[in-house]
């Protein structure tokens, strides 16, 4: 039974998605008026100078694509934008409404991509990788696309100017010219092309491209070229600079360039002269110039916008996370999402997003080196696990404590030089509220610990010999019975089966599970390990799962592998409704009904409790974009709101489902199978209990049997034995189940067939 949490959602409806990108990289912006609209590589975005307010847009408010290569103003009418996939949305800024437009070629869709726009009358020119369209915005359609430039290769169109009585097409490997009044500009006759600007080495790879005092400027990454009646040269002052833009303001050529880790920006009042200082800004790399009469205004490639200020540079970008990256993700008792970025990124720390917050301060970035995963500790505490550095403890939404190897207690290192090096994984919480966490350890062993607080913690090595082989954990999961279940693998790498032994491993200070063999003691845990001998549909082991029933889902390169009952690990229930399918299983959530959301290399699937249906599916395509990319690595629910979300390395998207919530009061006892005959493998499976409950089997005639706890998750087990151990005989008996204080009650009865 469950409770419906009415009003968490918000103004969010079921079947609702949104997607979060950091929009820090910028590919093009425009000014309107006293607004800056910026295309990014995730979604677009306008800031109001004058308010200090930004507006977002992506593809959950109907744009094509979350990459957007290029924009433009049409008047203060539209704005034009271009996707990486082919795609136009213009956006009518009275009526604030998207629309959009196919721009890709019907029967060729090797190529992709609008790279630019130019206005030219009522015609706005499109150019697309595979040449320049021009649109016809009074009849609202396409003309004939100008292709065959004359090139002896097809080139890649970058970006496209009309003026002084000429097109322009900068592409890839050269320049094409033809005179605005040709005819018949589809064909290749009017075109002529510059595969060679004399004072540029190398392959003319044309960035940007501008009209000064009749002359075009032709920025290339190998320095600035220029072009006037048929001729074409290069100016010297900047002969091997990578030119990123062009732009012409107060009677000057401004030019954009990167050197190092910054951006320069100098001036030009001719081609012959030498350049003027305007700004530099070491710290950052530019991409776009966004001049106006007040101030210079540049777009970044990894900072959003920015201008000088006084002495000092400001930057401007929505509130977002700090990278696009989200490889690990968990929510909160408070339904506030921890996310780290993973796998390429060495300083973008770890973000955390509150949904309850104001749209300006939802997002929070903390530093942090190579943070790859996250976990929920006791208490409301979030572990940030790192690669190298060893974990962050944050608590009240603020760094409280790292552990490493100088920390007390002292974690190990995952290697033998340097001694410092410590890689944890994930951390988990115990039935008793212990802390555990699991890390890289291929030098002694030493890759479970327990953190048993003020400072202390107890270590438990790995029972199996050879290190090297069996100290690769990053997974770690705790079932019903209190046994630790570590996995080694992820989702972005790829490593050798000879880097260590693969499957999965079990560790409990008792000898809880059974059928397997088991090493070692109650001062170092009694270890086992499965592997696909075993059962597991394959040895790559990415994550593991415990659900409410105590069944524990173990996801592989093939799929999944279900353990009903973790205390005899090799009998495994049949996953039916993926026996079609052999994803890789990056990710396995468990929601308030018991469903499974499993993320994978190929989308999302959704299965009921025991993996009999299919429930839903969820990919790119079928969402039209809004799931960022169909290599879900990670996904983490909002029970009390209702909400979905699933990290990849393309952004954060999520999906409101039901807000719902296991109850917490005993409702109808179930246990089966009905009638039980013994002897038998299976256990009678009894079902529908609360936390902390007490189980008592009892006769007829009132006589204790057996009593026992339950293994917790809504469920318990028996095994038709007494409290000696001995196979009860036939007859009816009924079930009591208690609470742990006694104040509930509930009962069933089932029928034993003895053999």
């Amino acid at each position: 039974m469950f409770l419906l949490c009415a009003g968490a959602q918000g103004q969010q409806s079921k079947g609702q998605w949104k997607t979060f990108t950091d929009m820090k990289s910028t590919n093009g912006a425009v000014r309107v008026g006293n607004t800056i609209w910026t295309a990014t590589s995730s979604g677009v975005f306008m800031y109001d100078i004058d308010s200090d307010r930004y507006k977002k847009f992506d593809v959950s408010s109907g744009l094509a694509s979350n990459d957007i290569r290029c924009i433009a103003a049409e008047s203060r009418e539209r704005i034009w934008i271009g996707t990486a996939n082919g795609y136009i949305n213009t956006y009518d800024l009275e009526t604030e409404v998207w629309s959009t437009i196919d721009a890709n070629r019907p029967n060729d869709d090797s190529k992709k991509g609008v790279q630019g726009f130019n206005l030219k009358g009522d015609t706005m020119l499109v150019a697309t990788v595979f040449g320049v369209i021009p649109f016809k915005i009074d009849k609202w359609e396409f003309g004939d696309t100008y292709a065959s430039f004359g090139f002896q290769s097809a080139p890649v169109v970058k970006c496209v100017l009309s003026g002084a009585g000429s097109i322009f097409i900068g592409t890839d490997i050269g320049l094409a010219v033809a005179s605005s009044a040709a005819t018949n500009l589809s064909a290749p006759d009017p075109w002529t092309v510059y595969t060679v600007i004399p004072g540029i080495s190398g392959t003319v790879s044309i960035k940007a491209l501008a009209l000064f005092n009749d002359t075009l400027a032709i920025a290339t990454e190998s320095g600035l070229g220029y072009y006037s009646k048929g001729s074409t040269g290069a100016v010297g002052a900047f002969t091997g600079k990578s030119i990123t833009d062009v732009k012409v303001s107060g009677g000057r050529l401004l030019v954009l360039r990167n050197e190092g880790e910054g951006l320069i920006v100098e001036s030009v009042s001719s081609f012959a002269g030498s350049p003027t200082s305007v700004d530099s800004n070491p710290s950052v790399q530019g991409s776009v110039l966004i001049p106006s009469t007040s101030s210079l205004w540049i777009g970044t490639k990894s900072n959003g916008l920015t201008r000088r200020t006084a002495s000092s540079w400001n930057y401007y970008c929505p509130n977002g996370p700090n990278s696009i990256l989200f490889s690990s993700v968990a929510v909160d008792d408070d339904g506030v999402l921890w996310a780290a970025p993973g796998s390429n990124s060495l300083t973008a720390g770890f973000y955390r997003y509150d949904p309850s917050l104001p749209e300006n301060s939802q997002w929070k970035n903390f530093p942090g080196l190579n943070c790859y995963m996250v976990s929920l500790g006791t208490k409301g505490t979030v572990w940030i696990s790192s690669w190298g550095y060893g974990a962050i403890k944050v608590e009240n939404d603020s760094i409280q404590e790292t552990l490493n190897y100088y920390s007390t207690p002292s974690l190990p290192s995952a290697i033998a030089n340097p001694v410092d090096y410590v890689v944890t994984g994930g951390f988990a919480v115990d039935n008793e509220n212990n802390t555990w966490l699991v890390n890289l350890n291929t030098v002694n062993g030493r890759s479970l610990i327990r953190l048993d607080g003020d400072g202390n913690g107890a270590y438990f090595d790995n029972q199996y010999s050879g290190y090297t082989l069996d100290g690769y954990f990053h997974t770690i999961a705790v079932d019903h019975y209190g046994t630790k279940w570590l996995a080694g693998d992820l989702p972005w790498q790829t490593k050798s089966t000879a880097n260590r032994l693969n499957g999965v491993y079990l560790v409990n200070e008792s000898q809880v599970f059974s059928g397997i063999p088991i090493y070692g003691n109650e001062t170092q845990g009694y270890w086992g390990h499965l592997s696909s001998s075993d059962g597991l549909k394959s040895d790559v082991v990415l994550t593991v799962a415990v659900d409410h029933d105590g069944a524990v889902w173990v996801g592989t390169s093939k799929g999944v592998t279900i353990i009903p009952d973790p205390q005899v690990p090799r009998q495994v229930s049949p996953s039916y409704a993926l026996q079609t399918y052999a994803p890789t299983v990056q990710t396995i959530a468990v929601d308030a009904l018991n469903n499974k959301w499993i993320g994978t290399n190929d989308g999302v699937f959704v299965v009921n409790p025991d993996c009999s249906q299919l429930l839903q599916t969820y990919n790119s395509a079928s969402t039209n974009g809004q799931l960022l990319s169909d290599n879900v690595r990670s996904i983490a629910i909002d029970h009390k709101r209702g909400i979905v979300y699933f990290g990849t390395e393309q952004g954060l998207s999520s999906l409101t489902i039901d807000a719902v919530q296991t109850n917490e009061t005993y409702t109808k006892l179930e246990a089966g199978p009905n009638p039980f005959i013994l002897p038998n493998e299976q256990r009678l499976t009894i079902r529908n209990l609360v936390a902390g409950s007490t189980i008592k089997i009892i006769t007829v005639s009132g006589i204790l049997v057996n009593q026992f706890e339950a293994q917790g998750g809504g469920r318990a087990f028996w095994d038709g034995r007494d409290k000696n151990g001995v196979l009860v005989s036939s007859g009816i008996y009924f079930i009591v189940a208690y609470a742990e204080n006694g104040s509930q009650t509930v009962t069933g009865k089932i029928a034993v067939i003895r053999r």
